[in-house]
């Protein structure tokens, strides 16, 4: 089986997941590997994937995607007709689709006002900063 490269450091487990007596050892490492593949754009891994990592046919990885899904650990999100999007939910979940488009406009306007503050800098111009702290034009 040839597996897909990732930078791979190692395995933490929250301590709520491994000492919850409502989720397997499965659902726990099965979370877990879900946890380490979910990015911006969320986990794409199919049941196929988690079967060979784990040595399980696709039928007990439905299974055990179902509980984890039941107990509000993950979300699935079906994209059409072959894709689907697996994500953390909760406690565990990555930065939320929401709060990523709010930190991207930030980091937009931030870099408009950078950019604006430069080019007075370079054209000698005194920045709004400049004119509070000195008290007017100089």
């Amino acid at each position: 089986m040839e597996r897909t490269w990732r930078d791979f450091k190692g395995v933490w487990i929250p301590k709520e997941i491994w000492l919850s007596p409502d989720l397997s050892l499965m659902e726990k490492v099965l979370f877990v590997e879900i946890h380490s593949l979910d990015n911006e754009r969320g986990c794409y891994a199919s049941n196929r994937h988690f079967a060979d990592f784990f040595g399980l046919s696709d039928r007990q990885i439905r299974r055990y995607l179902v509980t984890l899904k039941a107990k509000g650990l993950i979300s699935i999100t079906i994209l059409n007709d072959t894709d689907r999007v697996i994500r953390a939910a909760g406690k565990y979940a990555r930065v939320k689709e929401p709060q990523l488009r709010e930190l991207r406009q930030l980091a937009v306007s931030l870099t408009e006002k950078l950019s604006v503050h430069r080019s007075r800098l370079s054209t000698g111009r005194p920045s709004t900063l400049d004119r509070n702290v000195h008290g007017g034009r100089k």
